[in-house]
Parts: structure tokens; sequence; C-alpha cells
């Protein structure tokens, strides 16, 4: 009988672990407004691994709270982008963090960058994102997703392993067989996947986006507008670096002619008008993508990024009324052109 009781006490604890492991609820984290400390909390809680992947990595902050990770015994491993770690501060934090004991790789230069904002802390929680750990987050619109899901976690740690193994492969190194239906991979389905989301919308997409580009990615957002659906897109007017700042600006309008709202948001910046980098969409108010992904060929064909998309009701809508408080800050129309970039 002792035995048999054992046995039903053993079962109902294992159904209540499953149960508790399946009612986790993930989280998000927005900047400006949660900053960095999320993130740098989650790195403090670390008792025996972090696995991060970051394209911008100079907020000295987040670089503290990961050497004192490392010092405390956690195996702390970086992959950084490969052309941004060559020279300046980048390269400077880099050969601080390897003199502090982290390891650190640059990423594999087949990829055109290694854009993907990303981390898996002691194999149980992941971060995926579109936030850099820069020192701008205070006026920068970006958007993390904190989740225990065990298939992400465990696709993730696979192309983590991957890449860090293949961090000196000159061509573009292979990724693994990839099957999670939440996560979008750069250069491998991201764009499949995104194209999948947006033509799946029956009444309203709501986007925000650093960089636009693709040309199926425009075409798919014309075609659901020919459809009747309500498609509002906001990119920055002026884009931080390169030359052509205001290169969003033709794609807007490509937009606008086929009904689609087409907003520009302006500097100057602040906590309360955000430059927009996040890269996120929101469907039918029941689905939401984050991540690192522009909608551009660069970012959906050529490089390193992962995204991921979401149905848990509470960070779709919280994703949602962001996009729409920030919709009310753009511009359009006639406005775009006389518009400066100072």
């Amino acid at each position: 009988m002792k035995s048999a009781f054992g046995n039903v006490l053993l079962v109902v604890s294992f159904l209540l672990q499953v149960c508790s492991a399946h009612a986790a609820q993930d989280i998000l984290t927005v900047t400006p407004e949660d900053n960095h400390e999320q993130i740098n909390s989650a790195i403090d809680k670390a008792q025996s691994s972090i696995e991060m992947v970051m394209f911008h990595l100079s907020d000295l902050e987040s670089v503290d709270h990961l050497i004192a990770a490392q010092k405390r015994g956690v195996q702390v491993r970086i992959i950084l982008d490969e052309k941004l770690v060559q020279k300046g501060s980048a390269a400077q934090i880099k050969d601080h963090l390897v003199a502090e004991g982290v390891d650190v790789r640059s990423s594999p230069p087949g990829f055109s960058i290694m854009h993907e904002k990303a981390m898996v802390i002691d194999k149980k929680t992941a971060l995926i994102s579109s936030i850099n750990l820069t020192r701008n987050g205070a006026f920068t619109r970006d958007f993390g997703i904190f989740t225990s899901d065990t298939g992400v976690i465990n696709e993730m740690g696979s192309v983590f392993e991957s890449d860090w193994s293949n961090s000196s492969m000159q061509l573009v190194p292979p990724t693994p067989q990839l099957s999670n239906e939440k996560l979008a991979w750069s250069p491998v389905n991201s764009k499949e996947k995104i194209l999948a989301l947006l033509d799946s919308a029956k009444k309203s997409i709501s986007l925000e986006v650093e960089n636009l580009g693709s040309a199926e990615i425009i075409a798919m957002l014309q075609k659901k507008s020919h459809e009747g659906i309500a498609v509002t897109v906001l990119v920055p007017l002026c884009v931080e670096g390169g030359m052509d700042q205001k290169r969003n600006v033709p794609f807007l309008k490509d937009l606008a002619a086929s009904g689609v709202k087409a907003l520009a948001a302006v500097s100057p910046y602040t906590a309360e008008n955000p430059y927009i980098h996040a890269k996120a969409i929101v469907v039918d108010s029941q689905a939401v993508f984050v991540g690192s992904e522009n909608l551009s060929h660069n970012s959906l064909d050529l490089a390193r990024e992962l995204g991921i998309i979401e149905r848990q009701p509470d960070i779709t809508a919280k994703v949602e009324s962001i996009i729409k408080a920030d919709f009310r800050r753009g511009i359009s129309g006639d406005a775009l052109d006389s518009a400066s970039c100072n």
C-alpha cells in the first residue's frame, strides 16, 4: 500500500509540474519604459550559464552585470557581430570582457551581420528581442519577450552552439534543423513566417519597424490593404546610421498609394517620443511578432536574426496599445518630404 501511495504521489507531483510549466506566462519588456533593467536583472539571477548573441553591446552597466555573473561562477558566452568588434568602442568592450574572463567570439563572417539580440539563461529562460544593449535605450522603442518555453530554449541553444563553433567559418554556416513554430530565423525561414503571419490577417495589421525594403513584404502589405484589411505602418523618417537616412520614404509612399496608413516618426527623440528601432507586428489583435528582423532584404535573407510569434493575449494587447500610441505621433503625406533629418 505504501508503495502504491508513493506512486500516486509521484504521479500527482509530476502532473503539477507539467501544469505549472504549461501555465508559465511569458513576460514582455519594453524600452524606453523598462530600459535594460529587466535584462540586467535576469543576468543577475543566472546561476550556471548565460548564452548571449548581441549586435550592439555598449551599455557599460550591462557589461558590468555580465562580468559580475562570470566572476560568481556563471559560464558566460557571448557572440558579437564580427564587423562591429573590429574597431572603436565595440573592440574595446570586447577586449574588456575577455580580460575579465568572459568567453567572447565574433560572429561567423558569412552572415552579412549578426543582428540577433537574444540570450538564454540557465537553459531555463530565453529572451528574444530587438533590444541592443546600448546607451540609447532611454529614448528608443524596442520590445523583448522572456519565455520559459522548453522548445524555444532548446532550438535557440542548438543554433547558438552551431554559430559558436562555426564562428571562424567564412561561408554562411549551416543552421541546425528548425522545427519550432514560434521562432523565425534569418536567413532561413523568417521571411516565410512573417509573410504567412501578415497574410493571415482578417481585420487589421499594426506594424512598426526601423527599416523597410523587402519587395515581398511590401507587396504583401499592399495585397492585404487591397483586401480591405486596415494596415498601419510606422517607421522612423530618418534612419540612424548610413548615408540614405530617408530610405524608408519611397516605401511609405508606395504603401500609401495602396491604401496603407503609412506614417513616419520624427525627431527630436525622447522617452515620450522614442526612436522607432522596434521590429513588431500585431495581426487582428491576436498574434504578435517581436524580434530583431527588419523588413528588409538584408535582414530577412542575409543576416542572422531571431524573432518570435506570440499569441499570449496580455502581451499582444500591450504591444498593440504601445504601437497605436506611437502611431499618433507619426506624420504622413506631403510632410514626409518637407521634414528634415537634422
